[in-house]
């Protein structure tokens, strides 16, 4: 009898022990480290980035803010060669996350570690690994799909649908954090 590879939500590990999820990090690094210096330079050089909170977040724009990178992830291994648009919206997250924290680096201190924490930080501890294992999951299905299937991608992506739908449902959990007072 042949063994299937079957992902349950138990066994992400296998998900993230692929050289996928090793590229991705790696990409996804290397966006970070960019973001990052050109948040840096900007702040250095004069250009004034002002942030601030609202007092009442609409929390629909919040979820769809916090699920849409998935989707992106997962939309772009649609595209002929998967793996180079997916990795462009890992590199994008990774340098929309950093340039955001580094540009705040001109407020106070105090009001920096608070605000850069309320508005990325927590959030991002659960929404980056959900983004790297469901972007993983869509570079595989994108190598895999069976060709001359209409809808290939789909069913290669079929078999780590429990873990892209846990992440889904962490990164819309994830909200909450943002909802802190």
């Amino acid at each position: 009898m042949k063994k299937q590879n079957v992902l349950s939500l138990f066994s992400i590990a296998n998900l993230t022990q692929t050289p996928a999820f090793v590229f991705l990090t790696a990409v996804f690094l290397c966006g970070a480290v960019a973001g990052s210096l050109t948040g840096v330079i900007s702040t250095s050089r004069g250009v004034e980035l002002s942030f601030s909170l609202p007092s009442e977040p609409n929390t629909a724009l919040l979820l769809i803010g916090s699920l849409l990178w998935l989707a992106g992830a997962l939309a772009a291994g649609l595209l002929p060669p998967g793996g180079l648009f997916i990795s462009a919206v890992v590199a994008a997250r990774a340098f929309v996350l950093s340039f955001s924290v580094a540009a705040l680096l001109g407020e106070p201190a105090l009001e920096t570690v608070w605000m850069s924490l309320k508005t990325f930080g927590l959030q991002a501890v659960v929404t980056v690994p959900c983004l790297l294992v469901t972007a993983s999951a869509a570079f595989c299905a994108s190598i895999d799909k069976p060709r001359g299937m209409r809808f290939g991608y789909w069913y290669a992506l079929g078999k780590y649908r429990s873990a892209v739908l846990l992440c889904f449902a962490l990164a819309g959990c994830s909200t909450l954090l943002r909802l802190l007072p």
